[in-house]
């Protein structure tokens, strides 16, 4: 997994596990040992060093310690149930000033983030992806056919697109086996099945191409070269293509943010009474409910999927969230939410196809 979004989401995670003293440790009037002025209370009233003695024991560390863990800050038990059931008072709330009571909303998302990519990537493990490396090393007589994957748990949804997948007669077997894989998360078993399908697609293309000047065709020659060592080396290190493609997922997620924050931007365009700082605390708050919902379905996906009837829960909190936060009408709401689903439906097919450019591409020299 990549290192910069775990980094900052566990930074932004100390906000939530700060634990607040109520009583110093050395009297009122004490000098204070960063400033020297006479100490009041908990904390110095100039600088704003917590008053306590630094000279403690080993004990005293330890038992502090263990507090501090497990004492969260009363703010985020404030802002959870806000998030889920005024989710348009919370945002409202931020945006009036009313801060005190609310998680940064970017600490939030980005401690959200993380943790649904830690559920994802167990559930993908739990329901199937854990036999990938036995997959990818397996001839085709040993490997796994689709009814030997349908013992698992929950398994009939699964089975059902897979015959739908393996009944269509306009796709080809490296085009089945590729959606077949990615549908399971499977993705050492996706970087073969993709790479069988496009070097298949090459060579058909390259058949039927009509002859081109030397120009072109040194041009043509180029990009060739420049794909086939990419593709050579996802052929040859699938896992690698798989571990990539994780480690570039949890970057463009990261882009989920800018994007939606853009997209509502041009919805509001006329309207002067929101400015983009509006947009990106609403994405941010939206994003962090999206996030835990599908967070909670991946968990109870392993076990049923009837979970995944749960995404229903999606559009009626976005309907919620954007007619309290922007106080709009029923109708003007659902129009917006209808623009919105249209645009986010283009863009985030574009930060897809950009995700699989991203790994494909750093396949380079390997």
């Amino acid at each position: 997994m990549s290192g910069e979004l775990e980094t900052a989401a566990l930074a932004s995670g100390g906000g939530w596990l700060k634990w607040k003293r109520e009583h110093a440790d050395i009297p009122p009037g004490t000098p204070c040992a960063n400033c020297e002025t006479p100490l009041e209370g908990t904390y110095c009233h100039v600088c704003g060093q917590l008053a306590e003695d630094f000279h403690k024991s080993i004990w005293k560390l330890t038992v502090e310690a263990v507090e501090s863990l497990l004492h969260l800050d009363g703010r985020l038990f404030k802002t959870l149930p806000a998030l889920f059931r005024r989710p348009g008072q919370l945002t409202r709330d931020y945006l009036d000033g009313k801060r005190a009571y609310q998680v940064q909303p970017f600490r939030m998302f980005l401690v959200i983030l993380l943790i649904a990519f830690f559920v994802g990537h167990a559930a993908t493990k739990a329901g199937g992806g854990h036999d990938a490396d036995a997959v990818a090393g397996a001839t085709p007589a040993t490997t796994p056919t689709i009814s030997t994957r349908l013992v698992t748990p929950g398994g009939e949804a699964m089975a059902e697109f897979e015959r739908e997948v393996m009944a269509n007669p306009d796709m080809t077997e490296a085009e089945k086996q590729t959606q077949l894989a990615a549908a399971r998360g499977d993705w050492v078993a996706f970087s073969r099945s993709l790479g069988a399908d496009v070097k298949s697609r090459a060579e058909v293309n390259a058949a039927a191409a009509p002859k081109m000047e030397d120009d072109g065709a040194e041009q043509l020659r180029s990009v060739q070269h420049w794909f086939d060592a990419r593709m050579q080396a996802v052929r040859d290190d699938p896992a690698r293509f798989a571990l990539i493609l994780e480690i570039w997922g949890h970057r463009v997620a990261i882009l989920a943010l800018p994007v939606s924050a853009l997209m509502l931007t041009l919805l509001f365009a006329f309207n002067r009474r929101y400015y983009v700082f509006d947009h990106v605390i609403f994405s941010m708050h939206s994003l962090s409910f999206q996030l835990i919902l599908l967070t909670v379905i991946m968990a109870l996906g392993i076990l049923t999927p009837l979970a995944w009837w749960l995404l229903l829960l999606a559009p009626v909190h976005l309907y919620l969230h954007m007619k309290g936060t922007y106080q709009r009408s029923v109708i003007g709401t659902l129009a917006r939410m209808f623009a919105l689903w249209t645009m986010t439906t283009v863009t985030f097919t574009l930060l897809i196809l950009l995700w699989l450019y991203l790994g494909f591409n750093e396949m380079a020299g390997h």
